[in-house]
């Protein structure tokens, strides 16, 4: 009991923003659930009217494919970079096997695969210190989205979806950052190399990144077409994720080159920071190597995408904590992660270029 009692007065701080976070979740559901009660309570007609409402989507979603491949044979500039684009991406697949088969002949072999800048050991900080991080970082994204409200008034450029996204974004990730930082160097006296920040062996590890990634893309196109298949069967049409909205409707091309340098750049290097670096160091210590990789993955995915993009996401999220492991810098991740990031972005402005928003 005298434990409980001594936790609860050290983290009193803490305990007050979990209380904060749980009551604005909570008037947030309230507040959905009234708006629902103003709807017509649905009878045996629009249950039906829902499935023929899916249906159309899936209709719908057909008739944009067609209607984008019409498109791209019009446009013969979009149509070569598509074209080149198929190429390269067959012939990174090609590459990707070859690499994947040298690996696995030398696991056969017993051959281990010496990449180790230096050997991650084990952190002063755990779990509870990742939970202060994430409570944190929901405290302040809240703190934005009222202050917004309010702020909205005088500043009316807060009302457009596009920036306010990214403005919360960006002040986020420097906020995550800090507090990063923060309890790892100032808290438990850390130094930067044990979140993986290390020039060592710099390009060697860039190398090493870009040759983690190539060996994925099989994997990542394998399961790419294994969730298209499935969707298709069950006809379900995924809603586009806002920063893909962001990308095809913006037309503001200062607006657009800040957002490709945040979303293929900056984005993932504080992404790394955390899962690879603070997160799966804390989980190891309780989980050991592989869980502690499968965990962070899982958590990497089910924040950054919707459930259809939920295994390819959570594989590139297990390279990336295992080439941090192997490498033991976050340079290697940070590579592949950047390399991902930019080839979504360029993919997104060849279907920008043919016209298909």
């Amino acid at each position: 009991m005298n434990k409980i009692i001594g936790f609860i007065q050290r983290e009193r701080l803490y305990i007050l923003i979990l209380v904060f976070v749980l009551l604005f979740n909570l008037a947030a559901i309230l507040h959905g659930e009234s708006k629902s009660k103003q709807k017509v309570v649905p009878g045996p007609t629009s249950v039906l009217s829902a499935e023929e409402a899916k249906a159309k989507k899936f209709e719908e979603s057909l008739v944009r494919r067609q209607e984008m491949e019409k498109a791209l044979h019009k446009n013969k500039e979009a149509l070569i970079l598509f074209s080149l684009a198929a190429i390269l991406i067959l012939g990174l697949i090609l590459l990707g096997l070859v690499i994947d088969a040298i690996i696995f002949s030398s696991k056969l072999a017993g051959k281990n695969l010496d990449v180790h800048t230096r050997i991650p050991g084990p952190v002063r900080w755990g779990l509870l210190d990742v939970g202060k991080v994430v409570l944190l970082l929901l405290f302040f994204a809240y703190l934005l989205i009222l202050s917004e409200v309010f702020l909205s008034r005088l500043f009316p450029i807060l009302k457009v979806d596009n920036f306010r996204m990214i403005v919360n974004t960006s002040l986020l990730d420097i906020i995550a950052a800090a507090l990063i930082l923060y309890f790892t160097i100032d808290r438990h006296k850390e130094r930067l190399a044990a979140l993986g920040l290390s020039t060592k062996d710099f390009f060697k590890n860039v190398f090493y990144g870009i040759v983690g990634y190539i060996a994925l893309i099989p994997i990542l196109i394998a399961l790419l077409i294994i969730t298209a298949v499935v969707i298709n069967i069950i006809k379900y049409v995924p809603e586009r994720q806002p920063v893909v909205e962001l990308f095809l409707k913006e037309k503001d091309i200062a607006f657009l080159a800040y957002s490709s340098l945040f979303a293929a750049i900056i984005g993932p290097i504080i992404e790394e920071l955390f899962f690879r670096g603070f997160m799966y160091g804390a989980l190891k210590k309780y989980l050991g190597v592989l869980w502690a990789m499968i965990m962070t993955a899982a958590v990497f995915a089910a924040l950054h995408t919707q459930i259809v993009g939920f295994l390819p996401i959570m594989a590139l999220g297990i390279l990336l904590a295992y080439i941090y492991e192997k490498t033991g810098t976050l340079v290697s991740s940070i590579t592949a992660h950047i390399i991902h990031n930019l080839s979504m972005v360029f993919l997104i402005f060849l279907i920008k270029q043919v016209g298909y928003g």
